[in-house]
């Protein structure tokens, strides 16, 4: 692996892998970095598809308006315009690279075959291989970019930091791989394609690599973080250790959700809308069922077995495979950490405050979300941010053509040499206190002592880079959290996915 490249790129999920097929088809060295496999990441784990206005009656104003209103006013008019109206271009170009949407034929689609879900005022969720879009888009992805002559891909490899040059560029990163080996990459430009931090919480939909790795190394650098106070909590994960995700196209085609007492209790939180309110209504609703009641089921028993297992087949064979049978079983539900919908704050053109420093994805914050995202505009905001960011990336690379060729000798830096220690119960106890503390009906009395919690533990650990890559994992997971929770306490007012309970202190006190 050489130690240079035209573009370096953190994160091998479908923002991490469009931008790397993009760039590298432009002739740009590019080298992607992954924390874990390249097949770990959340986009892999997404059920529903794309929200692209395809359907007839539908357009992208409509698509705009529901994703505002979701939004709560905290959306950005001009981002959603310019990602919604970008995306079906860049559906046909993915077309192109063999990705296997369904249902079109002589370029136009088979509404049938759009999915509903909550929120939309139409169908418009377009499926890509069957009920689990994420695999089969990313299995198409891996493929072309594996084959890719400038494409070169690392897996197991730990982003540490990022560097910056003399002038306050970024220029790549310090990375650790799986011998323990620290090592720097030097780029003309850096991407930041991580993922999000939903995994910094006991029960999350998302792979154990998302803890905020991206986000919490923007932040030493300089770049700005914005809106880390709204994690959308997904409503029906399964209420199993796998907390394996039951898409909300369940919903979108009639399931059910049921208290203990057999009450269906989304009468009482949206009558309107019932189980296809937005997803912050519908998760803080099952989230006080299961403590008034002990606990939520998602029923679509009604909609018959053969429907069930046709429409479904993924989810009813991952649902038999842990011991439920979606056919013949109400199945029991839990909220769980499911999407950042705040983090570094880009421009349209997916810049970061910090120059040769881009992020896309999750690990993003656009301004598409507001507070509340509305359901499969995560794919759209991937596919948008990773075609949109190329051009920029172009003439940055032109204008500083030198960049990154001269960064910080690694041999000048300063190592902790700290034993192999095992911090995952360190990791596990702070997974299990964010969730307590700073998921539902957030208090600042519990906010605070989170904070201090973090601070303390934050002391503990070593300044300098380790040797051990538990500990600087351990790092970056203790300062994601901490950027989490002050932002938590910034945010007075409960608003979409950010709900609190007796905020009446200065703001100001923790910017």
């Amino acid at each position: 692996m050489s130690p240079y490249c035209d573009v370096l790129i953190i994160g091998s999920g479908a923002a991490g892998l469009i931008s790397a097929i993009n760039l590298a088809n432009e002739g740009f060295s590019v080298l992607v970095l992954t924390k874990d496999a390249v097949t770990e990441s959340s986009s892999s784990y997404a059920q529903g598809g794309v929200a692209v206005p395809l359907a007839l009656g539908d357009s992208p104003e409509k698509h705009i308006e529901d994703t505002l209103r979701v939004g709560q006013g905290l959306a950005d008019r001009n981002v959603v315009r310019f990602y919604i109206n970008s995306i079906t271009g860049y559906i046909k170009i993915l077309r192109s690279w063999g990705i296997p949407f369904l249902g079109f034929k002589n370029n136009h689609i088979e509404e049938k075959c759009l999915g509903n879900e909550a929120a939309h005022s139409h169908r418009r969720i377009l499926k890509i291989g069957g009920d689990l879009s994420g695999r089969a888009l990313m299995k198409s992805l891996w493929e072309t970019a594996c084959r890719h002559p400038n494409i070169s891909i690392s897996q197991g490899t730990v982003l540490v930091e990022l560097l910056k040059s003399d002038n306050d560029f970024c220029v790549g990163g310090i990375f650790q791989d799986i011998n323990n080996n620290v090592f720097q990459i030097t780029a003309k430009a850096t991407i930041l394609a991580s993922g999000g931090l939903a995994s910094l919480y006991s029960k999350s939909t998302s792979p154990n690599v998302s803890t905020g790795d991206g986000i919490a190394c923007a932040h030493k650098i300089g770049a700005k973080i914005k809106n880390l106070e709204f994690i959308q909590f997904h409503p029906t994960a399964l209420d199993h250790p796998s907390y394996f995700l039951l898409s909300e196209a369940l919903r979108g085609e009639g399931a059910l959700l049921y208290n203990k007492l057999n009450e269906r209790f989304m009468f009482d939180y949206s009558p309107e809308n019932l189980e296809l309110a937005p997803r912050a209504i519908v998760s803080n609703a099952v989230w006080r069922e299961i403590n008034r009641t002990g606990a939520v089921f998602l029923d679509i028993r009604h909609l018959g077995e053969e429907y069930i297992k046709n429409k479904f087949q993924g989810i009813y064979e991952c649902c038999k495979h842990f011991g439920y049978d979606l056919a013949n079983d109400s199945v029991p539900v839990t909220p769980a950490a499911h999407y950042a919908i705040g983090g570094v704050q880009v421009s349209l053109e997916s810049k970061t405050s910090v120059d040769g420093l881009w992020a896309i994805g999750e690990v993003a914050c656009t301004g598409l979300h507001g507070a509340d995202r509305l359901a499969s505009n995560s794919l759209l905001e991937c596919i948008v941010g990773a075609f949109s960011s190329t051009q920029s990336i172009k003439e940055f690379i032109q204008q500083n053509n030198d960049l990154g060729k001269y960064p910080q000798e690694i041999d000048s830096l300063e190592f902790d040499f700290t034993g192999i220690v095992d911090t995952s119960e360190i990791a596990n106890d702070l997974k299990h206190r964010m969730w307590k503390f700073a998921s539902f009906d957030r208090k600042e009395e519990h906010l605070l002592y989170l904070l201090d919690y973090l601070e303390e533990l934050e002391g503990k650990l070593p300044k300098q880079i380790s040797t051990n890559p538990f500990i600087n994992q351990l790092k970056n997971q203790v300062l994601a959290s901490k950027l989490l929770v002050k932002a938590a306490l910034s945010r007075r007012e409960s608003i979409g996915t950010h709900q609190v309970h007796n905020i009446n202190y200065n703001v100001n006190s923790f910017s």
